[in-house]
């Protein structure tokens, strides 16, 4: 599979959720992090060691919640897939400890640059 990262945002954020996920499981996992209306997040839940949501799972913990973040990590650790559905600025900035400047929005293949926050994305990485 071929990445479809392009944005430093997104490398920052794939960081980030591999590092919570091996740093609260033990192993890298896929988890889905379930906010409330007000961006805070209202769950975590983690998949079983070794194993993705199922799409039967992921429909209803979509429904269930007014934004999230999916993040499922590959066999090998590095690549991934994420994807979220309104997803605040603010909160990933709370989650990466610090804000996203000009550069975390600039095209890593060229010159390219994205002028706003994706509130809903998906990226292959």
């Amino acid at each position: 599979m071929s990445s479809t990262a392009r944005y430093r945002f997104e490398f920052r954020l794939f960081e980030w959720s591999e590092s919570l996920s091996h740093d609260l499981c033990g192993e890298t996992r896929c988890f889905f992090v379930g906010l409330r209306p007000d961006a805070s997040v209202r769950r975590i839940y983690f998949a079983r060691a070794g194993a993705p949501f199922s799409v039967e799972r992921k429909r209803i913990l979509v429904e269930g919640h007014a934004g999230w973040y999916l993040y499922h990590p590959f066999a090998a650790r590095g690549p991934g897939y994420a994807e979220w559905y309104d997803l605040d600025r603010d909160a990933v900035e709370r989650w990466l400890k610090g804000t996203l400047d000009e550069v975390a929005f600039e095209d890593v293949r060229g010159d390219g640059h994205l002028h706003a926050w994706p509130t809903s994305w998906r990226v292959l990485l």
